[in-house]
């Protein structure tokens, strides 16, 4: 009798052995491929990929994502060359207008919009449309990135000034008394898109939703003037401080201006936080603090942003996976906290930014604010701007132009009239 148990035992376990080899042999082997500039998203893919792998038990899934610090001008090169491109981009901001040349973005890159459908309503308007494209979405965002004030409490209190809730506060009274100090209130550079923050914060649009360049319109160029005016004006009244090309970036300027408190605070979007401003004075921790940026009393939005960048689906055979992957991992609720929680990136989506893991964080480098708090705050009323394959010809005309501008060698008409023809022109012959 035992040894019969003992037989249907093995044969149980052997049927159990062959179900599994034949299961295991019919699963389909697939590579998901996925490339961006940065570790972080490869690190948060590969933190989720055993979660996908089990909604999946069909397939074997092999995960090729990596890092390409050229990956924008690379697809670019592997679509000119009829390659097949990844199943996953991930497109910086700035490089998507290159992709909208001749359609690109739409004729090799899967259009999103009917796949999120409804779901766009519940994350900030502006980190679609940048990544649109005749209407269309072909990317999703990466992060909110909104701009707030990080600024030193000592060196505010020394100048006897209380943190600006406005820009004209900070012309007109805040800026003044910390110039007599010795102290910019914060940093004016040659970058268009320096400009182009301040500008869409003021309510000014480069391009329309349609990709038109509107900068020139009777809408947008005076607002253009009058923010040019009031960089002009505070620049020359010491309240921003110049520091141009590379110093912004890597320079030693900016380090060695925080510590001698040449520059009392800085507006920047949240990445700067952790790219720039920690490690460049890492002994200054809990010496700094973190608020909202200054509005314009003028009219516009909350705050402004900078950078960004936004996943597409590659079209080919992978396409569909990697659409749910993509919508996996970046969407809903969950998946965003998750994504803030370990690298960083600040939700997009509203429910997301209010969550109380969220909402909760504070940072001992800023003095323990809660800079998670701050961060939704400002993400409830984000700008909304519009990408085009022009867009670069304006960031050239407009960096290009800014120094002059600091200077006053340029009136801010002249700077903007310049600009505008540059931008114009660049669209006129097609560059």
């Amino acid at each position: 009798m035992k040894k019969i148990k003992l037989t249907a035992l093995i044969l149980a376990v052997l049927t159990m052995i062959s179900f599994g080899t034949i299961a295991n042999a019919q699963q389909t082997e697939v590579t998901l491929t996925a490339r961006t500039h940065d570790q972080l998203y490869i690190d948060y893919f590969n933190s989720r990929t055993a979660e996908f792998d089990a909604a999946h038990p069909d397939l074997k899934i092999t995960y090729d994502f990596q890092v390409d610090s050229q990956v924008g001008q690379n697809v670019l090169n592997q679509l000119a060359a009829g390659e097949q491109i990844p199943d996953l981009v991930g497109i910086e901001r700035g490089q998507f207008g290159s992709f909208m040349k001749d359609g690109a973005i739409d004729q090799f890159f899967v259009n999103l919009t009917p796949l999120i459908g409804d779901r766009a309503a519940d994350y900030s308007p502006g980190r679609w449309s940048i990544y649109s494209y005749q209407g269309q979405i072909y990317g999703v965002e990466s992060s909110l990135t909104p701009s707030v004030l990080y600024y030193q409490p000592a060196v505010f209190e020394a100048a006897g000034v209380e943190v600006p809730t406005t820009w004209e506060q900070v012309l007109n009274d805040v800026g003044p008394k910390l110039a007599a100090n010795g102290n910019a209130f914060t940093f004016a550079t040659n970058d268009g898109t320096w400009f182009q923050m301040y500008y869409n914060q003021r309510g000014g649009n480069i391009f329309d939703a349609d990709g038109n360049f509107v900068m020139g319109d009777e809408t947008n160029k005076p607002i253009a003037i009058e923010v040019a005016t009031y960089i002009q004006q505070a620049v020359q009244a010491g309240i921003f401080l110049p520091v141009l090309g590379g110093d912004v970036w890597s320079g030693a300027t900016i380090p060695t201006a925080y510590q001698d408190g040449a520059l009392a605070a800085t507006v920047m979007p949240d990445w700067w936080s952790s790219c720039c401003l920690k490690p460049g004075v890492p002994d200054m921790e809990g010496k700094w603090s973190m608020a909202p940026m200054p509005a314009w009393e003028g009219g516009g939005f909350a705050t402004a942003t900078w950078g960004g960048t936004g996943w597409a689906v590659g079209k080919g055979p992978n396409q569909d996976l990697a659409w749910e992957f993509l919508d996996f991992v970046y969407l809903g609720k969950d998946s965003q906290v998750k994504r803030f929680e370990q690298i960083n990136m600040f939700p997009v989506m509203f429910e997301a930014m209010s969550d109380p893991v969220v909402t909760a964080v504070t940072d001992p480098f800023y003095g323990d604010a809660k800079v998670g708090q701050i961060y939704a705050d400002a993400g409830q009323d984000m700008v909304v701007w519009y990408n085009s394959q022009f867009f670069g010809a304006y960031n050239t005309a407009a960096g290009t132009d800014l120094p002059a501008l600091f200077d006053g060698t340029m009136t801010p008409e002249d700077f903007v009239n310049d600009v505008i023809a540059q931008t114009q022109n660049a669209i006129d012959f097609g560059s």
